[in-house]
């Protein structure tokens, strides 16, 4: 299911929309299947949240120090 996700996400980017994974939503997995009317054996893990994304809002903007690539992956020739 992961890969499903994955790909979903990855396809949305392409398309100039983005997705954030809910995984919270696995907590609430009872009532959210009640609400929508979802057979109450099927599993729900989490949902994707999907729209155009505001690329100048300022939480947009953060971004994290990493460490340069060379650095966390080893490369073997």
């Amino acid at each position: 299911m992961t890969f499903v996700a994955q790909a979903l996400l990855l396809s949305l980017t392409a398309y100039g929309l983005g997705g954030i994974p809910q995984t919270m939503r696995g907590f609430y997995a009872e009532n959210i299947r009640k609400k929508l009317g979802i057979d109450q054996s099927m599993k729900l893990l989490f949902g994707i949240s999907l729209g155009y994304p505001d690329r100048e809002h300022p939480a947009n903007q953060y971004r994290i120090n990493k460490a340069p690539l060379d650095e966390s992956v080893p490369f073997y020739q």
